[in-house]
């Protein structure tokens, strides 16, 4: 039974018609992890809590930035520099006094995913890579976890539950999208409204609460929300009678590709190259760690022909090339690839740079 504390706190919640003391039960029960706690993370993680799921795992390696504030709605300017899931965790305590919550200053790897996924009633993917959510998806299936997934980027976010493991053939991540695909661009790029995180998460949120209380949530239906002009839409994704389940994960998701091996930029550190930053100026202020190493600084949308290359790379022969996440700077190696420049792609972009 609650303490009476808590059902005062989750009053207006147990006025909802079909919802009552039994399904408030349930979720002070439920064990949840929460993978990320970024722009989908946070108000996900808000939602849960304020709602009253008793234990929330979060798993995050990161810490504050400036820049995470206005859609990590967690975190203020006084927690710039300190760890992530540290100040989400005290956070939550503060809208349910009596939550656990587990907070792992990690990554989520092939080594621990199989263990995390599975010791919880239902995961939620709040992550901002295709690496991660394909390892989630495919430790959901293996461990037969329930998978809250979202995606959100600009003023688009979509938001699905997948269940499928190996006492229930259902509907997973791979009946969607079978391989997992290249790169694409991140928020970091593309930008991302804050408002509509929060909107993603928030749905995230209920569609976990909804599985978790037996509310009237369908698995495999997919809801796309889009800001402006404000709209949604759904549409069911079927199972592929011919794929086979996911029964162990794969050696790799790509995540760890980009540091195996040596890196371009030893090339511009040795004076064997030099950097190019395609890059608009906004983003230099989320990141510039390589500005020790004196890169040319030429947005794509300041190139106008080829000539504008010309004038600001010179003599120069071999020329490493980096945006933020090395999608355009992969696309620009081989747009220009017969200009006479040993152009090098810099894979992963400045965000996928170590140390």
């Amino acid at each position: 039974m609650l303490p009476e504390s808590e059902m005062r706190r989750v009053a207006r919640q147990l006025s909802l018609p079909g919802y009552g003391p039994e399904q408030q039960e349930a979720l002070h029960r439920a064990h949840v992890l929460v993978i990320g706690a970024g722009g989908l993370g946070c108000p996900a993680m808000q939602s849960l809590a304020s709602a009253g799921v008793g234990h929330i795992t979060v798993i995050d390696d990161d810490t504050v930035d400036l820049t995470n504030i206005h859609r990590q709605i967690l975190f203020g300017a006084s927690d710039v520099g300190r760890v992530k899931v540290e100040v989400a965790a005290e956070r939550l305590a503060e809208l349910q006094p009596g939550i656990e919550v587990t907070a792992l200053n990690e990554r989520l790897t092939v080594a621990n995913a199989v263990s995390l996924v599975g010791s919880v009633d239902l995961v939620i993917d709040g992550s901002d890579s295709f690496q991660t959510k394909y390892l989630v998806a495919d430790a959901a299936e293996i461990t037969g976890t329930p998978l809250v997934w979202g995606t959100v980027l600009r003023f688009h976010g979509d938001v699905c539950l997948f269940t499928s493991g190996p006492s229930a053939r259902g509907v997973g991540l791979r009946d969607l999208f079978p391989t997992q695909p290249p790169g694409i661009e991140d928020c970091a790029t593309a930008g991302v409204l804050g408002a509509t995180t929060a909107v993603v998460g928030g749905l995230l949120a209920t569609t976990a609460i909804g599985y978790l209380t037996g509310l009237d949530v369908v698995p495999g239906r997919m809801l796309s929300y889009d800001a402006f002009p404000g709209s949604t839409r759904t549409f069911r994704i079927a199972a592929d009678p011919t794929r086979e389940l996911v029964t162990s994960l794969e050696s790799t998701y790509g995540g760890e590709a980009c540091a195996v091996g040596p890196s371009p930029l030893d090339e511009v550190r040795a004076g064997r190259a030099i950097l190019l930053d395609i890059r608009e100026p906004h983003e230099k202020m989320l990141n510039d760690s390589l500005a020790d190493l004196d890169p040319v600084r030429l947005p794509l949308s300041d190139i106008f022909s080829p000539d504008t290359i010309r004038r600001r790379l010179g003599d120069a022969s071999r020329v490493v090339v980096h945006c933020a996440s090395g999608v355009r700077s992969a696309r620009f190696c081989e747009q220009y690839a017969d200009l006479g420049y040993e152009f090098i792609d810099l894979p992963g972009g400045i965000n996928g740079v170590s140390g």
